[in-house]
């Protein structure tokens, strides 16, 4: 019996650890996954002291069918505008911005600007697939 409670207990905490959102911060890196994993990419600028950044990562992608959405159909990479490089092609409407990106790095569809429910955030990406 103790076995079958330590199993169940193991197997909920790989659940709860598969939920983890992890985030590359180096787009070129994440080409190079994206490829290997064939997957494409979603790229969310971001800046320190951003009130829907944080809710995003704190509210919405806690959500946990978003959350699997995202790792299994994107690579998640996330650049701070205020430290990192961002690419010249890639223009910045506010904080969050998302693009969905081919593995090449090439932008497919209109930019995601601004937050949302994880409800309709997942509905908006399911729109690039």
């Amino acid at each position: 019996m103790k076995k079958i409670i330590c199993i169940i207990l193991l197997h909920s905490l790989l659940l709860l650890a598969s939920n983890e959102m992890i985030f590359i911060n180096n787009l070129e890196v994440a080409k190079q996954q994206a490829v290997q994993k064939n997957k494409k990419i979603l790229l969310m600028l971001t800046q320190e002291s951003c009130p829907t950044c944080e809710y995003m990562e704190n509210i919405a992608f806690e959500d946990k069918i978003l959350a699997h959405y995202m790792q299994q159909n994107f690579l998640l990479v996330k650049l701070d505008i205020n430290k990192d490089t961002i690419p010249s092609y890639l223009n910045v409407y506010g904080t969050p911005t998302f693009y969905v990106l081919t593995s090449q790095g090439e932008k497919q569809g209109r930019p995601i600007v601004g937050g949302g429910t994880a409800e309709a955030f997942l509905q908006r990406l399911k729109t690039y697939q």
